[in-house]
């Protein structure tokens, strides 16, 4: 069976070929490798929604069965108004604010709240069957902190706010932590996502 995975991103699509590679019925495929590009506009309110919107708008394109995932950031202190969710990168209203803004509006938020803050990111996961059955779950990854250390001792590849999220179980910075470290900081989203694809599909 062939499983279309609702994104552009390559890594993003390595990861997801990792997640359901013991499902040896499921080949996993992204957009570009059967000649498919469409503009999805992600207008849900949630990781939920906006996985559905994805997952919805190529399974139309394709008629194929289609899984999508989305993200958003809680960050424990912040008070509802100041909650990132979906848009991480979005301050004060502003989408075209460099990594090194949008770095300094979290330091300087993390300040007013002694400095750092348990956080945590939320994940939606949709699924849309070849029949049009739909799927969807939400997934709690596991918390971490937020502070106000920038830590440049890591890779500086993957989200801005990595250099400043620091993960309690491998007791490292997200852009130190090594493919061993993200298995254990990712299970709950990889234990998840296969759960729902063994309900989905009965396998």
């Amino acid at each position: 069976m062939k499983l279309l995975f609702a994104t552009g991103n390559q890594y993003k699509y390595e990861l997801m070929k990792q997640r359901l590679k013991d499902f040896k019925e499921i080949e996993v495929l992204m957009p570009k490798l059967i000649n498919v590009s469409i503009h999805v506009e992600e207008n849900g309110t949630t990781p939920n929604e906006n996985a559905m919107i994805k997952a919805k708008a190529y399974h139309e394109a394709t008629g194929m069965a289609t899984i999508a995932e989305d993200s958003g950031l809680w960050i424990q202190k912040f008070n509802e108004e100041e909650q990132p969710g979906l848009f991480v990168k979005r301050v004060g209203g502003r989408e075209d604010l460099s990594d090194e803004e949008i770095l300094q509006y979290y330091i300087n938020k993390l300040k007013q709240y002694g400095g750092e803050s348990s956080a945590r990111y939320k994940t939606g996961v949709a699924v849309v069957k070849e029949n049009g059955e739909e799927f969807s779950r939400l997934i709690e990854e596991e918390p971490f902190i937020l502070t106000t250390k920038i830590n440049n001792n890591g890779e500086l590849k993957g989200g801005i706010l990595n250099c400043i999220s620091f993960d309690p179980l491998s007791q490292k910075y997200f852009n130190e932590l090594t493919e061993e470290d993200k298995v254990a900081r990712y299970m709950p989203v990889d234990r998840e996502t296969k759960g729902m694809i063994k309900e989905v599909f009965k396998i």
